[in-house]
């Protein structure tokens, strides 16, 4: 897998302070004990200065240690530092120190009283002019504060932005799904690994390459959308790779806008190995069906076939047919018979017992019940004992006795006021019972709910038929519970524990 590296085209806050004048309000800001200790010393180089050679007037050199220590200052101690160096430029100003009396000289200089008129007012605009200059500096290094500050953030965020661009294009180039993006003509912008592996491009890159060869669903979608508003759909649809393999694919797919036009974002799945699993599963849990209906059958026929033999043995004994041509057909009939049933049986017995994970098979009914029935507003409460054992069960087969189960549920309760369905399951004694019970009127004649094609069914009168022979062909049964206000009906397995000893039971999920 490629290497991406989150820290380019970022712009740091330390690469933006590049002038002397950044770099010196920094470190001021940053050292403050050491640069108050300069200022300080420069003040007192400059008074003493100023006292050594009366001549020469130098106060105005106050504004470095202003300039140099007001970025480590706040507002009041900038004036007062202000103040200070404006009291020390008058003090000892020799043009302006004059004495109320000649010959008078330090330290009477130091008390206002002694200067000329005029200098308080020389002392008030000094202080001004300092502090402005102060200010300004504090100013600067406020704004320098503040961008340095934006700086930081503005590259937090493009750190934060480029680490999840970096997530989101690992999770695209690791994704086990083909994902795809077109421009408005249908041409790639993008394609992860898998895309060129489903599309048979190896190593070589798909981007540029128009899709329709491959995808002509994809190409179709973008027509509309170039008209209208965006799309968000799943389509199945045939898929083609570059060799020419035909597969079907499963494709999630919407459109949106770009500057340069409308696009296509795409995630497609190859759905041709699990069709070929789901339509094997279809066609094994239709032969288990079937299997449990010719045995069901073959059970009647052969009943109907032993009454017949007993009677054809009666009527052989009590009239003289036995050289009757139409005795004889009627004997032929009844061993056909006979013998179709055992063949029927011996089919139906041929089947391999399997065992079912009964938490899978119910988490699976639940998904395929609980919409049907919230649909046709009927409150759904499942109640369900944890760590239940596995089942003497095929998996399929089971799922389909639960769904017909659900179904009657359903159509029981279509004109009732009060709809409610709650399934359970829990071990008894030693057996697995799961139980529907709703909330309908009942059933008014139960010794024929398990009958086929009894009248007051409704469709063909097979499903709970067909159920019980299922359950039954497990080792296990469906009976009906009489409950007051509305119905139950069980349904009853064994324990793989309890399976005979000998049997390989393989897991169904």
């Amino acid at each position: 897998m490629p290497r991406y590296d989150v820290t380019i085209g970022v712009v740091r806050a330390e690469d933006v302070s590049t002038n002397r004048l950044d770099r010196l309000l920094g470190y001021i800001e940053s050292h403050r004990p050491t640069v108050l200790v300069i200022a300080g010393i420069m003040i007192w180089l400059i008074a003493w200065g100023d006292w050594m050679v009366p001549e020469v007037s130098i106060g105005r050199l106050y504004l470095l240690p202003i300039l140099l220590s007001a970025a480590a200052l706040r507002g009041a101690q900038i004036v007062a530092l202000s103040v200070l160096c404006g009291y020390l430029r008058e003090a000892f100003d020799p043009l302006e120190m004059v004495a109320a009396k000649p010959g008078t000289y330090p330290p009477f200089f130091l008390n206002p009283l002694h200067w000329v008129p005029g200098a308080s007012e020389r002392l008030l605009v000094s202080a001004v002019v300092f502090a402005m200059a102060g200010f300004f500096v504090a100013e600067l290094n406020q704004r320098r504060r503040l961008l340095t500050e934006h700086l930081k953030e503005r590259e937090q965020q493009i750190l934060l932005r480029q680490e999840a661009e970096l997530q989101v294009r690992i999770l695209i180039e690791t994704s086990p799904l083909a994902i795809l993006t077109l421009n408005g003509d249908g041409r790639v912008v993008l394609a992860n690994e898998s895309a060129r592996e489903l599309l048979d491009f190896g190593e070589e890159s798909l981007q540029g390459c128009q899709v329709e060869q491959y995808l002509p669903t994809l190409y179709r979608m973008l027509g509309p959308h170039r008209s209208g508003g965006n799309i968000r759909t799943n389509v199945e649809c045939r898929g083609q790779r570059r060799n020419g393999e035909v597969f079907l694919a499963h494709v999630w797919l919407s459109t949106y806008h770009t500057l340069n036009g409308p696009g296509l974002a795409a995630v497609v799945w190859d759905f041709s190995e699990n069709l070929r699993d789901r339509e094997g599963a279809g066609l094994d849990s239709m032969m288990a069906t079937s299997r449990v209906l010719i045995g069901a059958i073959s059970h009647e026929v052969r009943n109907l076939a032993s009454a017949a033999a007993s009677a054809y043995a009666k009527l052989g004994e009590t009239c003289d047919l036995g050289q009757s041509e139409q005795y004889q057909v009627l004997g032929t009939l009844v061993q056909g018979l006979e013998k179709i049933a055992s063949s029927g049986l011996r089919v139906a017995s041929s089947q391999e017992v399997a065992a079912a994970d009964l938490d899978t098979v119910l988490d699976e009914a639940r998904v395929v019940i609980e919409p049907s029935l919230r649909e046709a507003d009927i409150a759904v409460t499942w109640d369900v004992a944890p760590d239940l054992p596995l089942v003497q069960a095929d998996h399929h087969s089971l799922l389909q006795v639960f769904v017909n189960l659900a179904r009657n549920c359903r159509q029981v309760l279509e004109d009732c006021e009060h709809r409610k369905v709650r399934i359970s399951a829990g071990l008894e004694k030693d057996l697995v019972v799961v139980r529907f019970h709703d909330s309908g009127p009942g059933v008014e004649r139960p010794e024929e709910l398990f009958r086929p094609f009894h009248s007051g069914a409704q469709s063909t009168g097979l499903g709970l038929y067909i159920s019980r022979a299922i359950l039954r062909s497990y080792g296990g049964g469906l009976r009906y519970e009489p409950k007051i206000g509305g119905s139950c009906f069980a349904v009853e397995l064994w324990p793989v524990e309890n399976a005979l000893e000998g049997r390989d039971l393989g897991v169904q999920r």
